[in-house]
């Protein structure tokens, strides 16, 4: 898993920079899977994010991403976002997903289709290239037997392309 974490951060490092009216970006997240439980492991999240407003005048924008954590559990999935600005710098973005969960080892968490609800706090930090904080809950939203949810958090690095 170390060596395909290090191909991502150099392949997302050095991607080549382009104008600003492209607003389709990647997002490159690492952090904590199931913060709220003892059994919590590291997780690694890829996202593309596209530019493309739907919905006309409501501003969503579609994203389809990718999560691993560290017990081999594997969340494919697809949503919505919202971009809100707080400042010149700041962005506050809502999102909703769902998607598909492979538990492997990792948290049964009761259903293989899930729904996962995040909010992230972003900043500009030049070139159009954000930094954000990440809070997200995955929960089958009662269509399994049990429904017991996690919680991560993680740290992200947005780059447009």
């Amino acid at each position: 898993m170390t060596r395909y974490l290090l191909v991502l951060i150099f392949s997302f490092i050095f991607m080549p920079m382009v104008s600003a009216e492209n607003q389709n970006s990647w997002s490159f997240s690492m952090g904590q899977f199931d913060v709220n439980d003892s059994n919590d492991s590291s997780e690694i999240r890829i996202e593309h994010l596209s530019g493309k407003n739907m919905f006309g005048d409501m501003e969503l924008k579609p994203f389809v991403g990718f999560t691993m954590n560290g017990d081999d559990g594997k969340y494919f999935y697809s949503g919505l976002r919202k971009n809100y600005s707080i400042s010149s710098k700041w962005i506050f973005t809502p999102s909703f997903a769902a998607g598909y969960y492979d538990r492997d080892s990792s948290k049964d968490l009761g259903h293989n289709i899930e729904f996962r609800s995040q909010i992230e706090f972003s900043r500009d930090i030049g070139n159009q290239n954000r930094i954000g904080f990440n809070l997200n809950h995955i929960s089958n939203a009662s269509i399994g037997d049990t429904n017991p949810g996690v919680e991560s958090a993680t740290i992200s690095i947005i780059k447009p392309f």
